[in-house]
């Protein structure tokens, strides 16, 4: 049996970055074990590889939803990284910190230490800003963040057209203000994607005492009482037990995570009994508080050149890769994105709570080569996610079964809020897509098109194409109550040495992508563990 200080559940957008903090110290002997393999597939590591290695089980748990029942009961897509890097090494590579209003409201929540001003340390700490220095940004961190390098004139329609609506153009985002229009910020750099496992681990792996096991599924946390004392994993077919000396760290993710306290004992007692689980202990909230950003996507015909469309031939598309493998230069390097904006659905709103996404792509877009294959439509996409939605759903078992997938179920637009933020979403997209700069350079309306026009109409057009942004957060939920499932430290109630290190452990979401945040949670648990354990 072998030994370690601290054991390391997940080697995603969090773990990654315990891996490497926590094992600064040589006196810490650090296991990181991860469900999938290593990192080693180019397409990983070039920006537009992502929509070759989206769909891939070999990278991706590949989860679905339960039937959505507000949602023509149709089931959901839950793609999560299965890889060194987790969902870092496959996502669109947004870097999006949120609004500093999120955090301030957490620190209201009683969540002492996570206000903003607590928590901005901790994102310059993880950051290297390539673009403009700003007394809010890093520039020493292991992770470098960049605006997109891609230029298309379109951009300047988008932008003409939203500050025609009254909103005002961003440089930064990230920096002291966050509302408007914006060119996105991507994890990349030098023609590469920046994972956690690219910026935080590979680095880090060449100490001695870390240690990183990959095709190793944890079974289950092994306990002595109340105590986490090591875990119980499967590789090739085979049980192998590994101890922890000071403390077990579960990085899992949303699902995850919440996934292996069940099945080791930790949750709601009923639920347990029903699959025959010991009890551990009685949490009640364990797998509840799922929250995530449901979105609704317009798209039109592109009526002006399109260079992403055009680089989707056949030969150009090789090429391109080719020359981004080699020599790290050319379009493939850039990533699939390009503007964003922050924007509120209602003017008495404190904090935006719109999101949109302007691509230059068609859902449809795919490679072609004449006289072979049709290309597809040349199109740009809208997309607009709403980033504080009331709905409430749950991480449960399937079985006692760690090979199951648990069942996930979001309740999207459960209520009327929700119904009319996301109708209200979709009527910004369109006067924003409809101002006379874009008439040089769009057609059609593709879809949903122009007869959906009222709001049953929109309701219907959002019950059948509304998906989520991929952004589950909530699951072991943090708080200063008696209810949540870890406290302020992230050590998880109710057990002693462990603690949930991840996107789980947010009380609520944040007005943008999560992985920034992550990553900043990370930063911040990797202190709590060595504070409580010096």
């Amino acid at each position: 049996m072998d030994h370690f200080n601290y054991i390391i559940v997940g080697a995603g957008s969090a773990g990654c970055v315990l891996a490497n903090r926590l094992s600064l110290d040589p006196k810490n002997n650090v296991l990181v074990v991860e469900a999938g393999g290593k990192d080693l597939n180019p397409l990983l590591h070039i920006p537009t590889g992502t929509a070759k290695i989206w769909n891939n089980p070999k990278y991706n748990w590949s989860y679905t939803s339960e039937p959505e029942p507000y949602m023509n009961d149709r089931q959901l897509y839950h793609p999560r990284g299965k890889v060194l890097g987790g969902s870092s090494s496959i996502n669109m590579t947004a870097y999006v910190r949120g609004n500093s209003g999120d955090y301030d409201r957490w620190g209201q929540m009683g969540l002492t230490g996570w206000s903003y001003e607590k928590v901005l340390p901790y994102f310059k700490k993880s950051e290297n800003y390539l673009s403009e220095k700003s007394e809010t940004r890093g520039d020493g961190g292991p992770m470098k963040t960049a605006i997109s390098p891609t230029k298309d004139k379109i951009f300047d329609a988008f932008r003409s057209s939203s500050e025609a609506l009254g909103y005002t153009y961003r440089g930064d985002y990230n920096g002291s203000e966050q509302e408007g229009i914006a060119r996105m910020q991507f994890t990349t750099a030098e023609g590469r994607r920046q994972s956690t496992s690219v910026a935080f681990l590979h680095p880090a792996l060449k100490r001695a005492n870390l240690t990183a096991i990959t095709r190793a599924h944890v079974q289950r946390i092994v306990f002595e009482g109340n105590k986490a004392v090591g875990i119980e994993y499967l590789k090739n077919g085979r049980k192998y037990r590994v101890d922890a000396n000071k403390e077990v760290i579960l990085s899992g993710g949303t699902y995850n995570s919440a996934q292996l306290l069940l099945l080791s004992g930790v949750g709601p007692a009923n639920q347990l009994r029903e699959h025959g689980i010991e009890v551990v202990s009685d949490r009640k909230n364990v797998g509840s508080n799922l929250q995530d950003h449901p979105s609704v996507m317009i798209e039109y015909e592109r009526k002006t050149k399109s260079a992403f469309h055009e680089n989707l031939r056949l030969d150009r598309l090789l090429f391109n890769m080719a020359r981004a493998q080699f020599f790290k230069s050319g379009p493939a390097t850039h990533p699939l994105g390009f503007g964003t904006g922050f924007v509120k659905s209602r003017p008495e709103l404190s904090l935006p709570d719109i999101q949109l996404f302007f691509r230059l792509f068609s859902v449809q877009s795919h490679e072609w080569f004449p006289f072979i294959k049709k290309p597809g439509p040349t199109g740009v996409g809208l997309l607009a996610c709403h980033l504080r939605p009331e709905a409430r759903g749950t991480v449960r078992l399937k079985s006692s079964n760690p090979s199951d997938p648990p069942m996930i179920l979001n309740n999207f637009f459960a209520n009327e809020m929700d119904r009319q933020a996301i109708r209200q979403a979709f009527k910004i997209e369109r006067s924003i897509m409809s101002q006379p700069f874009f008439h040089d350079h769009l057609g059609a309306e593709i879809t949903p098109g122009e007869e959906v026009q009222n709001d049953n109409e929109i309701d219907a057009f959002v019950r059948e194409t509304a998906m989520t942004v991929f952004h589950p957060i909530g699951t072991c939920r943090m708080g200063a109550d008696d209810g949540s499932v870890v406290d302020p430290e992230l050590n998880v109630r109710g057990c002693e040495n462990l603690r949930v290190v991840d996107a789980s452990v947010m009380p609520d979401l944040v007005g943008g992508n999560i992985n920034a945040p992550v990553i900043m949670i990370a930063e911040k648990g990797a202190d709590l563990v060595l504070a409580s354990n010096s």
